[in-house]
């Protein structure tokens, strides 16, 4: 069957132009089934000979009451007359247009004129002065500045300055009916979302009440609307660990989470407080909307409170045209994160209380009080508490910050989680061909790790940049944090009797771990038959069981056996009588 003949499968398209009706075709090929044809009609245009009822689609009002008088409704079968608007990867050149000029918004009739502007003004383009301009009125002389949606040919003699922002496409109320009559609305919805989220974060940004487009596609694309990087990157699975702190804080945020307090995390630099607020606005019914984060320690004060706040337009020198949204405003709906809350200063602090108490904000420079609907996450490496007798930090907004409270270990408290994280960053950072020796593991687990994970992970950085070969040795681990040389201090071991068959043990655990193996019941009981000596396993089982309560040996979690401490290693050297 010829396709054009297959009414089912035809789209008559339906413009005021050829320019405008090749961007809505091209727009449509998006999202519409491949075995649809799309079939252009231009009003006042000379077109192909229609035959049959057609699935038609108009490009305004306007351009479907034109066709209603050209042709009648012979060729129209079932119809949808589509509404556009102005938003689209264009418009962003609109956004350093003076708010003190008159500006004519010229279109190809009366009617895309006025929608044009209709459009812009609800979008957050109110404050411009725009004047219609269409073919058949007169332009005023004082003007000097147009823009269009793409009516270049429309411009009146003596415009200096031409912002073209392009053709308006359909809009997402008529993108989905389109899409249902084809029946690929289930299909084709989410990634219609994303492109058109992609638009407006592109050309959104500084438009206070760009919402209003939005609202008018699912409440699923809606709340995807942020700023690029608003969003929280990890899970509670992204947490690893299994030693009783580290449960204990996931437990106790799993609980933070399902509730809408306002939360105090403290705890060591790199103990991983950010991971943690990520995962609680995850797990929480705010999850689908904005995570911002602001660290006060990495800004000044002069810049802190715009950022939180936002700012009018002329509110101090260099501010943009237009003003600023503040991270307040950005997380709407969702979660802010105030990283070092003990290193903002006093002033800030004071306004921090007011938001937290009234959920609104009011930008620098400006008069309006704007209602914000945000959960608020706050952390800090700093005794709040000393602070606070100290009199550097208010003590009404430290118990307004705890309504949720969250104190995560510090990772000597918890030496029991390093193989577990060493396992994952193999699976996940680096090369999964090279394995981390017994002798390197007992040297991470001995270590008091200041800086926490975060020193951890880029110890472990440094040691895959430089190893050469396949095991992860204690020569791959930086000298200057003291890995380098062998664990533990020496220590001497008081007269215990100890027989040939410990010693045998000691020095075969000794032999397996300098050749990068890793000593267990069995390699040992393996390496000790092959020496002539064997030992049977149940005594090897006693013999580390009696060696590691002398604090002689120390085993490994996970599947990196055992290792000699310093002590053992003190007690297999000495030199004993004949």
């Amino acid at each position: 069957m010829d396709r054009h003949g297959d009414r089912e499968q035809t789209l008559l398209l339906v413009a005021g132009s050829t320019f405008t009706q090749k961007s809505l075709a091209r727009q449509l090929s998006g999202f519409l089934p491949k075995d649809v044809v799309v079939v252009p009609h231009i009003v006042d245009g000379t077109n192909p000979k229609l035959q049959g009822k057609y699935f038609t689609v108009f490009s305004s009002e306007e351009v479907y009451a034109q066709f209603l008088h050209e042709r009648g409704c012979t060729s129209i079968g079932s119809y949808i007359v589509g509404t556009r608007t102005v938003l689209n990867s264009h418009i962003d050149k609109i956004l350093t247009l003076p708010r003190d000029q008159k500006i004519l918004l010229v279109a190809d009739s009366k009617i895309s004129a006025l929608d044009s502007i209709g459009n812009l003004q609800k979008i957050g383009f109110a404050y411009l002065q725009l004047i219609p301009f269409y073919p058949g009125c007169d332009a005023p002389k004082d003007v000097r500045i147009a823009i269009t949606p793409g009516d270049l040919d429309q411009i009146p003699a003596g415009i200096e300055e031409v912002y073209n922002i392009g053709t308006r496409l359909f809009d997402p109320a008529t993108v989905v009916r389109i899409m249902a009559h084809y029946g690929v609305l289930e299909t084709e919805i989410y990634d219609y979302t994303d492109t058109f989220i992609q638009s407006i974060l592109h050309t959104a940004a500084g438009i206070s009440n760009v919402a209003y487009e939005t609202s008018q596609i699912s409440k699923a694309a809606r709340t995807q609307l942020v700023q690029s990087g608003h969003f929280a990157k990890y899970h509670f699975d992204d947490i690893i660990g299994t030693s009783q702190g580290i449960l204990h804080a996931k437990t106790i945020a799993r609980k933070i989470s399902s509730s809408d307090l306002t939360v105090l995390l403290e705890g060591a630099n790199g103990t991983g407080k950010e991971l943690f607020a990520s995962a609680i606005h995850q797990a929480s019914a705010r999850s689908k909307y904005p995570f911002v984060a602001i660290n006060f320690s990495a800004l000044p004060d002069t810049l802190v409170e715009s950022e939180l706040f936002g700012y009018e337009e002329g509110a101090f020198t260099g501010a943009k045209k237009g003003g600023k949204i503040g991270l307040f405003q950005q997380a709407d709906g969702g979660t802010i994160f105030l990283d070092e809350i003990g290193d903002a200063s006093l002033t800030l602090r004071a306004k921090l209380l007011r938001v937290i108490q009234e959920r609104e904000i009011m930008r620098v420079g400006g008069n309006k009080i704007i209602p914000i609907d945000v959960r608020i996450i706050a952390a800090t490496n700093r005794n709040l508490k000393q602070m606070i007798a100290e009199k550097h930090f208010r003590q009404d907004l430290y118990y307004r910050l705890k309504e949720g409270y969250l104190h995560l270990p510090a990772l000597a408290d918890r030496k029991e989680d390093i193989p577990l994280l060493l396992e994952h960053w193999l699976r996940t950072r680096f090369d999964v061909s090279k394995t981390i020796s017994p002798e390197v593991m007992a040297r991470l687990l001995e270590h008091d790790w200041p800086g926490n994970i975060r020193e951890l992970l880029n110890t472990m950085k440094y040691a895959f940049a430089v190893c050469d070969g396949d095991m992860i040795l204690p020569k791959d681990l930086p000298a200057d944090e003291g890995l380098f040389t062998a664990p533990g201090t020496a220590a001497t071991v008081q007269d215990d009797p100890c027989t040939s068959t410990q010693i045998c043990i000691l020095s075969a655990i000794r032999a397996i771990s300098e050749k990068n193996g890793i000593p267990g019941r069995s390699s040992i009981f393996q390496y000790l038959e092959a020496q002539g000596q064997p030992v049977s396993e149940y005594r090897i089982r006693q013999e580390l069981q009696h060696s590691q309560s002398m604090g002689l040996l120390q085993s490994i979690p996970g599947r990196y056996g055992v290792y000699l401490t310093a002590r053992g290693m003190d007690f297999l050297t000495r030199k004993r009588p004949k």
